[in-house]
């Protein structure tokens, strides 16, 4: 059994266009909205497609008009973009955000997983760095074999004993180095991390038709083309 597990798209319906790897199940946790210029388009892909997907900060905050409480550097873009993303979703969309799950527990395989968007004890703000003894303290509290998370952006796969915790990066704005989007694959026990090419200037140049502010638009296109926001 193949499963694609992919986080954090954005609404960068480019790169999701791009993803091509096969699978038996397609996973997604969370942050399908906000900062892209496509979120209806990507929320109707994982409607269609994804076995499972859960909630993040940002289907959160637009599905219930709430603040995504983003850290400092990246309030500005969220609000302003968040104003935006809510216009381009019906009801319907907005409904579909609010219904996600956000964590859930599976087996495949007699192998079980725990996913959620940040952490299992703050699904959808909790903070944890890919290196952070705190995944070997949730690693416990769920007795999961597979800890699943995304939010962060950054891939990386952590062993705890015969336990894995593993983040797929973003597929849609990645915080891994580089333009590429992350994601990962279980199959037959074993995740592996995984990143591929788009357009991102395609991304790039449907923000340019938004009626972003120039300082937003700036940072966004930094974001999308593999920089850091100090």
């Amino acid at each position: 059994m193949k499963i694609a597990i992919i986080s954090d798209i954005h609404g960068n319906f480019d790169a999701l266009s791009a993803f091509s790897e096969s699978y038996d199940e397609l996973w997604v946790l969370g942050d399908l909205v906000n900062y892209g210029p496509q979120p209806a388009e990507v929320i109707e892909y994982v409607r269609a497609r994804a076995t499972i997907a859960i909630k993040g900060n940002h289907d959160q905050a637009v599905g219930y008009g709430d603040d995504p409480h983003c850290v400092p550097p990246f309030r500005e873009i969220a609000a302003e973009t968040q104003k935006i993303t809510e216009e381009l979703l019906n009801q319907d969309q907005k409904a579909y955000l609010r219904s996600l799950p956000r964590s859930l527990r599976l087996t495949r395989q007699q192998t079980s997983f725990f996913l959620c968007h940040a952490t299992p004890s703050n699904p959808l703000y909790g903070y944890c760095e890919a290196n952070s003894p705190g995944w070997t303290k949730a690693s416990n509290e769920v007795r999961a074999d597979v800890l699943l998370a995304g939010h962060t952006h950054v891939q990386f796969i952590q062993r705890i004993g015969d336990r894995v915790v593993a983040n797929p990066g973003s597929l849609g704005q990645s915080m891994s180095g580089g333009a590429d989007g992350r994601y990962a694959i279980w199959e037959n026990g074993i995740v592996t991390l995984h990143r591929m090419a788009y357009p991102v200037e395609h991304t790039v140049q449907k923000l340019q038709s938004l009626s972003l502010s120039r300082p937003v638009l700036a940072k966004l296109t930094k974001l999308l083309e593999g920089g850091a926001l100090s």
